[in-house]
């Protein structure tokens, strides 16, 4: 319920005050009218020529208040305003009580009735009208006020005995009256406060009624969505209760079992009962996802219409209050794709073969072409021809050895660089095996496919033979290092330095024309890289991939 403030509360009590009290002060004011009435009638009748008579029908002057008040409780439009209408009548009873009192006569026998009648005022204000206490007591303040005045006009305080024996009695009414008034309005409070209360508890009581059957609509709406969805699965779906028992199959795996010939309708039955094939490891396995929460993936084979089937089966926990409450397993036949996998497997497998069969071929091609070479130069004696065929050969055998390590390795579409630059090094040592140098090399394991490793394995081989040929004149005594790293996120950079001579003076790698040097420039640019040579206390010459 809404916090009200209490000036607000008060409102909404005196409405409810007024409200239910209509009826009651329609009964007690037509009452008060009619015994009035009748009694002016009865007495008129029987003593119409006492003083006593003409002194009570003086106080004819309240039956207008009361007729008013009768005429405003039966008009709806004003009940909004009876409040207000209540406390001017009552105003005009203050009136009449000085009037008659002014103007009576304290020696007259009929005097006796004033006081009386004075508290029937007091008392019936108190009892008929359900205005705020407040205002009752400030009224009833005015009528004892109007009377006291009335009585001190009239001289009557000079029968002190009458006077106050009068006064006492009619105090004690007004206080009586005050007692009337926070009766019945605190009985009226606790009705009202109770009934506020009620009203309150009715509206959520609705309200929740109302949310609940939404939210039974929801659950039965989602219940259904989540049974149609399930039947439009093609895998098999079945879920258990903790006791093992099946609480829904979807249709597929009805569709399955009917064409087995088992029964279709599964659902009252126990997992046992339903599938006394299962194995041990399967139940076990529900079973540990029921303890642990968590999902669990399986594979296995069964007999189905004479075949053996390849099943994966999956068991999801339906968690509610952090308990597992219920397992789905979810079967998928996979015969098919395990045929196709293994089909696949086979096919890579050929493939490999064949790829490594192609490497060997082209390793051994290459030899037989090292071998020519090598008989060609043979039965030449020139010097200029024995070095233009040995530079033929270590190129060769460059490319020769990259399909070397790709027949040998596991992995057809990557070389390691560095194991590959080792075995490039060793060959080229060995050529020139009359040469005291000595090799440092500090390689990072990078990997990279034929197409970067051809290339950089060619340029290692011209810039290593160069600085065996031309880098120590005479001595032929010296130090190369050669350095491979990673360069950025997916390049590599390769260092090629001695400490020989360095280049002759005037060197430009743009404006050399030899065959080395144009091989350099053409397969840097063909792996999108770079080649920077610097000759100060030596030759360094950096090749930088950005991308392998």
């Amino acid at each position: 319920m809404e916090q009200t403030s209490r000036k607000e509360l008060d409102k909404e009590f005196q409405e409810f005050y007024l409200s239910s009290s209509i009826p009651s002060m329609k009964v007690g004011l037509s009452v008060t009218l009619l015994l009035f009435v009748a009694y002016a009638i009865v007495n008129q009748s029987l003593f119409g020529n006492l003083p006593e008579q003409r002194y009570f029908l003086r106080f004819g002057l309240i039956v207008p208040s009361l007729l008013l008040s009768l005429v405003v409780l039966f008009l709806k439009p004003l009940r909004k305003q009876l409040s207000l209408i209540f406390i001017i009548i009552n105003l005009f009873s203050c009136a009449a009580i000085f009037y008659v009192g002014v103007t009576s006569d304290i020696s007259s026998r009929g005097y006796n009735y004033f006081y009386a009648w004075v508290m029937l005022i007091m008392i019936g204000m108190h009892t008929f009208y359900r205005i705020r206490f407040w205002d009752l007591i400030i009224l009833n303040a005015l009528q004892l006020l109007a009377y006291v005045l009335a009585s001190l006009i009239n001289r009557s305080y000079t029968l002190p005995n009458l006077f106050f024996n009068h006064l006492f009695f009619v105090v004690s009414v007004t206080s009586l009256g005050f007692f009337i008034s926070y009766i019945f309005q605190n009985l009226n409070w606790k009705n009202f406060l109770h009934q506020k209360a009620l009203t309150d508890n009715y509206h959520k009581l609705i309200l929740e009624i109302r949310d609940r059957k939404e939210a039974e609509e929801e659950l039965l709406r989602s219940e259904r969505q989540y049974h149609e969805a399930l039947d439009s699965f093609p895998d098999w779906v079945v879920v258990f209760d903790r006791d093992m028992n099946i609480i829904m199959v979807n249709s597929t795996l009805k569709q399955v079992a009917r064409k087995a010939g088992h029964v279709a309708e599964i659902t009252s039955l126990n997992l046992y009962e339903a599938f006394p094939f299962i194995s041990k490891a399967e139940v076990d396995n529900i079973k540990t996802v029921f303890e642990t929460g968590r999902i669990s993936i399986a594979e296995m084979n069964i007999e189905y219409n004479g075949k053996y089937i390849f099943l994966e089966t999956r068991k999801i926990p339906m968690i509610r209050s952090n308990k597992v409450e219920q397992v789905m397993v979810v079967t998928r036949d996979r015969s098919q794709e395990k045929e196709l996998e293994a089909l696949q497997l086979r096919n890579s497998e050929t493939k490999e073969i064949m790829l490594k069969e192609i490497h060997h071929r082209v390793k051994n091609n290459l030899a037989i072409v090292i071998s020519l070479l090598g008989m060609q130069g043979r039965k030449n004696p020139d010097p200029e021809f024995q070095r233009l065929v040995r530079d033929i050969e270590l190129r060769i055998r460059s490319m020769a050895l990259i399909h070397e390590h790709l027949y040998r390795s596991e992995n057809l579409d990557k070389v390691p660089l560095s194991n590959y630059i080792h075995s490039l090094v060793s060959i080229i040592s060995s050529t020139f095996s009359g040469h005291k140098i000595r090799l440092e090399m500090d390689m990072e394991d990078i990997l990279a496919n034929i197409e970067t490793a051809l290339p950089l394995g060619l340029i290692t081989n011209e810039l290593l033979t160069n600085s065996y040929k031309y880098a120590f004149p005479g001595s032929n005594e010296g130090i190369v290092r050669l350095k491979l790293e990673k360069y950025g996120l997916t390049g590599f950079k390769l260092e090629v330095s001695d400490n020989g001579v360095g280049l002759p003076a005037g060197f430009d790698l743009k404006s050399q024309e030899s065959l080395g040097m144009f091989i350099i420039k053409l397969l840097a640019e063909q792996m999108d890289g770079s080649i920077d040579i610097i000759s100060k206390g030596g030759v360094s010459a950096t090749i930088i991939v950005p991308v392998i």
